[in-house]
């Protein structure tokens, strides 16, 4: 005798017969059968469905008129119309069944299920139960999950160490049996495409949403309410401080409706059931305190949400359908959270993915090069305005300390990266203006011994980071650390790098490390002999003077000095960071250094190394930013190829008028193939944006600038080739 449920578990009480069992669907939703026996369902007298039985049971499974060649169809009206009849009841007791049968003559499954659910006969025996009925778009979804195998639990309580809980949805597999968990936690919300439903209202609108995705992703109508969703979705970090300009307010894509092509999963940056829980996984996705229902003040990457995480991490692993075993996934903000919560070594923690993702709050997304790189303050509308939020906290701490950016900070705490020593597999896209840095890092500087880099020529990480090849491979990750299954993930090449080669495309390589074992660090000399950067050091030294007083545009195309190469002789591949040794001074005490490499082909036309549909198309091979007062280096963490600033109050250095100084600017990692008669430029800037600095006005008006270069002033710029792969 085997058991089997019966939708998602929720509906008990329904009548079954089989050739030797007469029973009913038990409180659990299971019902016992035989294999190749013929199973019957009735309500109240009403046969609603025979099939073979098997494991699970659907309502979609009585229809064979649904079940297409290609694609199982939930909105055929007799499925929809059972399936939202017995969702709405759930429990059927003597009380329920003899309502039923009352209007066993009159109620009507082969409708519309609008007028199914307006019918007298559905309306008044809904009533007589005393239920409601589920929208259609509700029914929908659940039955669609069903059909995959996914049992969803919506808005579970985690309780947390603090006396405060996280609200969850929780997705498992509709079987028996402990399952491998896999987490994601962030400020974006659970609900469909992230949405935070606070109010009935929401919960019908993500549905309807949802609804439309999987049955009608290209209609016109979807799109409407894709963008819709999403802009819920970002509404949250919109209009939260009118202090902070919208420097891309004059971009053609900021406003362009066509421009939008919707999310390709059911979440974004999270673990999307569809993906996991069919292949044995159980998957929570997390609101954090103060997002949506859970009322609270939003403390933005604080250390009490990773302490909120650990705790959900230690609940997952002990609840009895978990294996105890739990792994985090996510990307962006999901993976930002990952880094947090996993130098604590909660328990229950075994591996790790997260994806595109940063670890030092200050150096990799507040404050980059000593200037603001992220003005994403998540503070929820609904909640706002609150007394303190990460981005006044952030304004309110211009230098780096610990107590505001370390791990225990009460917003924007950074992760100890060296404390980190799981199985991780890190991914990272140049083709982004935020996170590569800290993922480059992350790798680089973590404590595990199992560790894998992916770098990608990505279109944004919420779309590959779906795509089943790149999925096929993190789930072989995890089904090695958290299944035990020997299937060689780790016997490939620790690194994967697609190396653009400009236009959109990219060719692949795989390496032992990275940076790239063999990598040749560069030196082009800035100099005014030739077209200004020459692959020895000048003979003559010289400088280059330029207007700073100027204002950012959206194009990021203010350009103060400009140096070229000759044409490469020989196809150059490039990995890694990109670097500038400059010597500097101004007429006033501090300035903006930001360095933007570009690549010209032999028609002196800009190589654009940006994948076709990039969210950033107009980024440069190689880009970085110092505000010239914070340029001390830190010796302990600096590379010969990266340089690491102090950025504390005690290593402020303001200029003096006319003293020349040294500075170093690393650029996020990027990869490319320079090919041979193409260029090199570098173009240096007094302005960026994508970098805020509110005290410009001390220094940027009547502001003149000089670049430096030969004799005891020998600037630079460094680039990281890449070995020949016969080499």
């Amino acid at each position: 005798m085997k058991t089997g449920i019966f939708m998602d578990g929720s509906i008990s009480g329904v009548y079954y017969e089989t050739a030797g069992i007469h029973d009913e669907i038990d409180i659990n939703g299971r019902f016992k059968y035989k294999e190749g026996e013929i199973i019957t369902f009735s309500i109240g007298g009403m046969i609603i469905g025979s099939c073979t039985a098997k494991p699970v049971i659907t309502i979609l499974d009585f229809a064979s008129e649904a079940a297409g060649r290609h694609q199982l169809s939930v909105t055929n009206p007799v499925v929809t119309n059972i399936a939202r009849l017995l969702l709405s009841i759930g429990r059927i007791t003597l009380k329920e069944d003899l309502v039923l049968a009352k209007y066993r003559y009159d109620i009507n499954f082969c409708m519309d299920p609008v007028k199914f659910g307006e019918s007298k006969a559905v309306k008044s025996c809904i009533a007589e139960i005393g239920k409601e009925l589920i929208s259609v778009e509700k029914t929908h979804n659940i039955t669609r999950r069903c059909v995959k195998g996914i049992y969803r639990e919506t808005d579970v309580k985690i309780p947390t160490k603090n006396g405060h809980y996280v609200l969850a949805d929780v997705y498992r597999p509709l079987k028996e049996g402990k399952f491998p968990v896999i987490i994601s936690m962030g400020a974006f919300g659970k609900s469909f495409i992230n949405g935070s439903a606070v109010t009935k209202e929401d919960e019908q609108f993500f549905e309807t949403v949802e609804d439309h995705f999987y049955e009608s992703y290209g209609d016109p109508k979807t799109k409407e309410l894709l963008q819709s969703a999403f802009s819920k979705r970002f509404g949250q970090s919109k209009g939260i401080n009118p202090e902070i300009p919208n420097f891309e307010k004059d971009s053609d894509a900021a406003h362009d409706d066509s421009a939008f092509t919707g999310p390709v999963s059911s979440v974004f940056e999270q673990a999307a059931a569809d993906d996991w829980v069919p292949h044995d996984y159980a998957v929570i996705n997390i609101e954090e305190y103060g997002i949506g229902k859970n009322r609270g003040e939003l403390k933005q990457f604080g250390s009490g949400n990773a302490k909120d995480l650990c705790d959900a991490i230690e609940w997952a692993s002990e609840q009895e359908w978990s294996t105890g075993k739990v792994g985090l996934f996510g990307a962006s903000y999901f993976a930002m959270t990952q880094y947090l919560a996993a130098q604590r070594h909660p328990k229950g923690l075994t591996a790790m993915i997260p994806i595109m993702g940063d670890y030092d709050s200050y150096r990799h997304y507040v404050y980059s090069g000593g200037g603001l790189l992220n003005i994403a303050d998540n503070a929820d509308l609904n909640i706002y305005p609150q007394e303190k939020t990460f981005m006044s906290a952030a304004l309110e701490n211009p230098f780096w300390s610990e107590e505001i950016y370390g791990p225990e900070a009460e917003f924007m705490s950074s992760a100890d990266i060296k404390k980190i020593d799981y199985p991780i597999w890190i991914v990272l896209e140049p083709d982004a203006s935020l996170h590569g840095l800290g993922s480059s890092e992350a790798y680089i500087n973590c404590s595990s011994k199992e560790k894998k880099l992916m770098l990608l020529n990505g279109a944004g990480i919420h779309f590959w980071m779906y795509n089943e090849e790149y999925l096929s491979r993190f789930r072989a990750f995890f089904d090695h650390y958290l299944k035990g299954i020997e299937n060689g993930i780790m016997d490939e090449s620790p690194v994967d790098i697609q190396v653009r080669t400009g236009n959109g495309g990219y060719l692949l390589r795989h390496e032992a490390d990275w940076p790239v074992p063999g990598t040749e660090y560069r030196k082009y000399y800035l100099d005014l002999s030739q077209d200004g950067l020459i692959d020895h050091e000048p003979f003559s030294s010289g400088e280059m003077t330029y207007n700073a007083d100027v204002k950012r545009k959206a194009d990021d195309r203010v350009i103060g000095a400009s140096f070229m190469t000759e044409p490469f002789k020989e196809d150059t591949e490039i990995a890694g960071y990109i670097k500038a040794g400059l010597y500097v001074s101004s007429n006033t005490d501090d300035m903006e250094l930001h360095i933007n490499v570009r690549v010209l082909d032999e028609n002196k036309r800009e190589v654009r190394y940006t994948s076709f549909t990039s969210n950033d198309g107009k980024l440069p091979l190689g880009f970085g930013s110092l505000k010239v007062s914070h340029r001390e280096l830190d010796p302990a963490a600096s590379r010969n190829y990266f340089p690491i600033h102090k950025h504390t109050k005690e290593a402020y250095k303001p200029l003096k008028q006319g003293e020349i100084v040294y500075c170093e600017i690393g650029t996020f990692p990027t990869s490319g193939l320079i090919k041979k008669g193409w260029r090199l430029v570098l173009e240096i800037s007094p302005v960026s944006n994508r970098w805020v600095d509110y005290n410009e006005e001390s220094y940027r008006k009547g502001s003149v600038n000089t670049i430096y270069f030969g004799g005891n002033t020998m600037s630079y710029l460094q680039i990281p080739v890449l070995p020949k792969n016969n080499e």
